[in-house]
């Protein structure tokens, strides 16, 4: 492992990580290209499906044992320790399966960034290159800028507000596929899950591979 490496680690158990996590692009000073932003788009799934996959390819004895250590962070101004214990207690039973609530909620947090990042990097995109009306013309365009500002805000979760602009326009609903949004909901929580956020990103994936230029 190189100095720096080792300069931007996290130690676990033992167990070497990177502190340092790479942009899911890299610092540019010109627009990116729709090269780049197929590659982010990848990331962010990549990023999804590697957190929905790896705590199932770990083994109730590994946690068994991560109970009785620390987490280590290293930093430019020291070591942050975090006891995993409590983690452990909250997110297994005492037999080590997944506590259901748990899971729900960091299946729920993964599924809010998958469908955040993804959205934010088309429209940056198509706001450097002007292509944003390319964006807006797609039919499920409304629903998924709805979806990101509710998960996005407050509870992560209950459509609070409905869109000034397509209020004056007369619009009360937007659709995608099977799933409809509308006024009739505010107030209420919004019925969205990982399945789901996946067929988005493809959507959103084979957009800007057909579409966008």
């Amino acid at each position: 492992m190189s100095a720096e490496d080792v300069n931007n680690a996290v130690i676990i158990g033992g167990m070497i990580v990177r502190r340092t996590v790479p942009d899911a692009l890299p610092r540019r000073n010109t627009p990116f290209t729709k090269e780049e932003l197929l590659n982010g788009l990848n990331n962010v799934l990549n990023n999804f499906l590697y957190g929905s996959v790896c705590p199932k390819l770990v083994p109730p004895e590994c946690w068994r044992d991560a109970a009785q250590k620390w987490a280590v962070f290293q930093s430019s101004e020291g070591e942050i320790k975090i006891q995993l214990g409590p983690l452990v207690r909250r997110a297994f039973d005492v037999d080590h399966t997944p506590c259901e609530g748990f899971k729900r909620n960091y299946e729920n947090s993964l599924l809010r960034t998958l469908i955040r990042e993804a959205h934010e990097l088309i429209l940056l995109y198509c706001e450097e290159t002007r292509q944003f009306p390319v964006y807006e013309a797609e039919p499920w365009f409304q629903f998924a800028r709805i979806l990101r500002n509710v998960i996005s805000h407050k509870e992560c979760g209950t459509l609070r507000k409905w869109p000034k602009d397509l209020l004056a326009k007369g619009i009360t609903s937007v659709t995608w596929r099977r799933k409809t949004f509308d006024t009739s909901m505010l107030g209420q929580p919004l019925v969205f899950y990982p399945p789901d956020g996946l067929e988005l990103v493809k959507d959103q994936i084979d957009f800007v591979a057909a579409k966008l230029s």
